[in-house]
């Protein structure tokens, strides 16, 4: 699924509808720079490392934003009184945009609570920038890091990466510039 299909889904709509879709879409993608635009669910859905963090829809009389999070709609209920709700969506009206300001609050709401997931009871761990930009990638073993680890700037591009064992660093452990190019590496032993 691709940024292609996301656009094709949004053509079925009228102009004025589309148009709106189009601007929420526009707006999410400034807010998620390196989120993949998906169809999930049968709807546009933004995801980060395979997580949706938000989908969007547009319907006959009214669009629709859907957080992925049943507690986003209680932790804004002062701001979402006047939208129509569900457990799992938020709609608004046909002819007007959802705020800005609103949706940037959802948005960096989710990636904490997307945040707040990890470790997995697997040990996979991931975290996240505000803008949804992974900074972080690996994994625990019995509350330790151990195995192979990944940390990235804000821009996306690589820091530094290599392994742990039960807490410790081993091996080769790789540092980059902020272009991403190798910088030193360091040797370690255990």
């Amino acid at each position: 699924m691709s940024t292609a299909q996301v656009s094709a889904h949004l053509r079925k709509f009228s102009p004025a509808q589309r148009g709106l879709l189009t601007a929420l879409r526009d707006l999410i993608a400034s807010e998620l720079p390196a989120a993949e635009q998906v169809i999930k669910y049968g709807i546009p859905t933004f995801v980060i490392e395979g997580v949706p963090v938000i989908g969007f829809d547009g319907y006959k009389n009214h669009n629709s934003l859907f957080p992925y999070s049943g507690s986003i709609n209680a932790q804004f209920e002062n701001e979402l009184r006047d939208y129509v709700q569900t457990k799992g969506s938020i709609h608004f009206d046909l002819g007007k945009a959802f705020p800005k300001q609103l949706l940037k609050k959802i948005l960096k709401e989710k990636i904490t609570q997307i945040n707040s997931q990890y470790p997995k009871t697997n040990g996979e761990y991931l975290v996240f920038y505000p803008n949804g930009v992974l900074k972080a990638r690996g994994k625990y073993k019995a509350g330790k890091l151990h195995g192979e680890w990944e940390w990235f700037r804000k821009t996306g591009v690589i820091m530094r990466s290599g392994s742990f064992k039960n807490g410790t660093q081993t091996g080769t452990w790789v540092t980059y510039d902020v272009k991403g190019k190798l910088y030193k590496k360091t040797q370690f032993s255990q």
